[in-house]
């Protein structure tokens, strides 16, 4: 019985162990390559608009926030941010605008514009992580399409990187479009859960 308890014991602690060096081992990234819409849009629709939208203040400089978003906060310094306010998965899905009707690009527009002026040869896609994070404004300016319609649109961008050699994603999922808060003070939440 003692023997059998040493052995579950130390196989308990063998386990620990290779479990604690997996979750040690971490991949550094030196780049963060961002398409997204006003969730992670560090000033771009700021600059197209020449800083007149979104409206400083409230806003901080060019962000829609009062501060510095979370794609600011992860510690990477080289970020190379196509994010813009107002953007759709793919402006031939569902065209992608500002406040002011300024048609701003989609995610495959933003990713489309990152492979033409890329020169792959000098990228080492081990040190880059790709975020995309986009969905809510297709809804926004279509309520009528479906779910499997925005998410193909992702994947389709998703696999325009993994062709270029992209390796490290970080797709950012969308909350339930009845938890926003237009939804609730529209009183449509019922609606958005079809």
């Amino acid at each position: 019985m003692y023997i059998n308890r040493l052995s579950c014991q130390f196989l308990l602690f063998i386990l620990i162990f290779y479990v604690y060096k997996i979750q040690s081992e971490e991949i550094l990234y030196d780049t963060i390559v961002c398409f997204s819409d006003s969730s992670s849009d560090t000033g771009n629709v700021y600059n197209l608009t020449n800083s007149t939208w979104p409206i400083d203040p409230p806003y901080y400089k060019g962000r829609f926030s009062n501060g510095p978003i979370w794609i600011e906060k992860l510690g990477i310094s080289n970020l190379i941010n196509y994010a813009y306010g107002g953007a759709t998965t793919d402006n031939n899905l569902v065209q992608s605008y500002t406040d002011f009707n300024m048609i701003v690009p989609g995610v495959r527009q933003q990713i489309i514009t990152y492979k033409n002026i890329t020169d792959f040869n000098k990228i080492n896609f081990n040190r880059i992580i790709y975020i995309i994070w986009a969905g809510a404004n297709d809804y926004s300016y279509n309520i009528s399409l479906s779910a499997s319609t925005v998410v193909k649109s992702l994947i389709n961008g998703i696999n325009d990187l993994i062709q270029i050699g992209a390796k490290h994603f970080l797709i950012v999922n969308q909350l339930p479009l009845q938890a926003y808060p237009v939804a609730q003070a529209l009183n449509i939440p019922d609606y958005l859960k079809t």
